[in-house]
């Protein structure tokens, strides 16, 4: 059975908010709650057979984040002594950890929060958000 803790863990790697309620609302329907509610829906549909994987995957996604916090100091220097540091680590790294965030969200069948503002992740720095409806004169 997927605990409360492992919910809150996917909730945060999917871009989801941990909180009860959204006052948002985007064309008369709250906002962040439209695919949330999606998720929530998920988790209690996951067989038991595929927990541990499911497990497996957070794990991976909270390593690459834990990796992405140790290297903060790295963001200074370009090179020291003869080592020199990868300019584009963080860009990998956010392509590996958008790797398994599909797999996690392949695996509860749901999509990322389109509305997440982490940079590289959802909406927030790709270039905008919403919804695109077009304009017929």
């Amino acid at each position: 059975m997927i605990t409360e803790d492992e919910k809150v863990r996917a909730r945060i790697h999917l871009g989801y908010p941990n909180f009860a309620s959204q006052a948002t609302f985007s064309l008369g329907i709250p906002a962040a709650l439209q695919t949330a509610f999606i998720t929530e829906g998920a988790f209690t549909k996951i067989l038991p057979q595929a927990e541990g994987r499911f497990r497996i995957i957070l794990a991976r996604m909270d390593a690459i984040e834990c990796q992405i916090e140790a290297n903060t100091e790295n963001v200074e220097a370009t090179k020291i002594g003869e080592i020199e540091l990868r300019e584009n680590a963080f860009e990998q790294l956010l392509k590996r950890y958008r790797y398994w965030q599909g797999t996690l969200a392949n695996m509860l069948g749901v999509l990322p929060n389109p509305f997440d503002f982490r940079e590289g992740l959802g909406a927030g720095y790709n270039g905008g958000g919403g919804i695109n409806i077009p304009v017929i004169q």
